[in-house]
């Protein structure tokens, strides 16, 4: 049996503002409790990656409230299995003490307080994936905890959503983020024929990704009227939007089918109230866009997150981009170029060994 320290580094929301301001590095975490009841697993975080929601989080959820006592951002992760509830072994019972495994945190575990950015965390065993097979192309653990986070569950959610078919012409706004990334092989993986949009910086990345067409914003300027122009004749499907560009939904009837969906992850400041009333709820006759518009929200989960996995491990997901790795120490910096809009992929951070 491993024995378990005491104590363990953890990053904690000492205030709300921005990374600087908001987080403290705390070496004195008590380290939970193996589970003897239950079908909870106790798991040494090896790496985690990082997502706009963190910010959110430190930003909007008071950190002296009793039920975010000591509160831990993060909910992405890998790690290695030091402990099983003895309810395991019938719910789940491929998991084993010393694997490697994959997932996301519960909102609820978050939203409490209880995230990834600590050295040790408890979670029920439904909430987490093997990672990928050492075959399937070689996804890191590093990169298995962006693949089988948010990112990688939300890819495997728009292309559910999408319901995408063979053939049908896609445009993902976005392509070079955590999970346009992974959204664009996905959607590959289902014969769509896949156009990407991303910056003239990361063209490179994203040819990298097998797609058919890398559009860069800001060398066709505006956007929307480059998509007018190439797509007025043959118009596209479907659009995944991973970044929050209305505009390209507003003009959407000059490129998007008549029944062409438009799909979007991104709400924006409103959290998703302003473009429902806007874009989901006018009438075409007070000015809405008629073209569907579905603002999809996700939940993390354990189906999701095996879903993504499946993916790497059947090479639909070859690539699974990250950005950057930063040490445990380092977690300020991390946020903080995630806080810049910019990264090419996931954003981790390295809590263990």
């Amino acid at each position: 049996m491993t024995t378990l320290p005491s104590k363990m580094k953890g990053w904690v929301v000492t205030s709300n503002g921005e990374p600087k301001k908001a987080l403290t590095l705390k070496t004195d975490h008590p380290v939970p409790k193996s589970p003897t009841t239950g079908s909870d697993i106790l798991i040494k975080i090896l790496y985690a990656a990082i997502n706009p929601v963190d910010l959110h989080f430190m930003n909007v959820l008071p950190s002296w409230l009793p039920i975010r006592y000591h509160p831990t951002p993060a909910f992405d992760f890998s790690g290695e299995i030091v402990a099983v509830g003895p309810s395991v072994k019938n719910s789940r019972p491929e998991l084993k003490v010393g694997d490697k495994v994959c997932g996301a945190m519960a909102a609820k575990q978050v939203t409490f307080g209880k995230g990834a950015l600590v050295e040790y965390v408890t979670v029920p065993a439904e909430m987490v994936s093997l990672v990928p097979r050492e075959t399937s192309g070689g996804i890191s653990l590093a990169q298995a905890a962006g693949l089988a986070g948010i990112a990688g569950q939300t890819a495997s959610f728009m292309a559910e959503q999408g319901r995408v078919e063979k053939g049908w012409k896609v445009v993902v706004i976005g392509a070079s983020g955590g999970v346009g990334s992974l959204l664009v092989q996905i959607l590959k993986s289902k014969g769509a024929v896949v156009y990407a949009i991303c910056s003239e910086g990361n063209k490179t990345l994203v040819e990298g990704l097998g797609i058919d067409e890398v559009i860069p914003y800001d060398t066709h300027t505006p956007v929307e009227k480059y998509l007018e122009e190439k797509f007025k004749d043959q118009q596209l499907d479907l659009i995944f939007d991973c970044a929050g560009n209305e505009v390209i939904y507003t003009n959407s009837p000059k490129y998007l089918k008549q029944g062409g969906r438009f799909l979007t992850i991104v709400g924006g400041r409103s959290q998703g109230i302003v473009p429902f009333i806007l874009y989901k709820m006018r009438p075409v006759i007070l000015g809405g866009t008629p073209r569907p518009f579905e603002l999809l929200a996700l939940m993390p989960g354990g189906a999701l997150a095996r879903k993504a996995v499946e993916y790497a491990n059947e090479g639909a997901i070859k690539e699974a981009p990250v950005d950057s790795e930063y040490a445990m120490e380092d977690a300020v910096k991390a946020y903080e170029k995630l806080a810049g809009k910019h990264a090419k992929g996931k954003i981790v951070i390295k809590v263990g060994a």
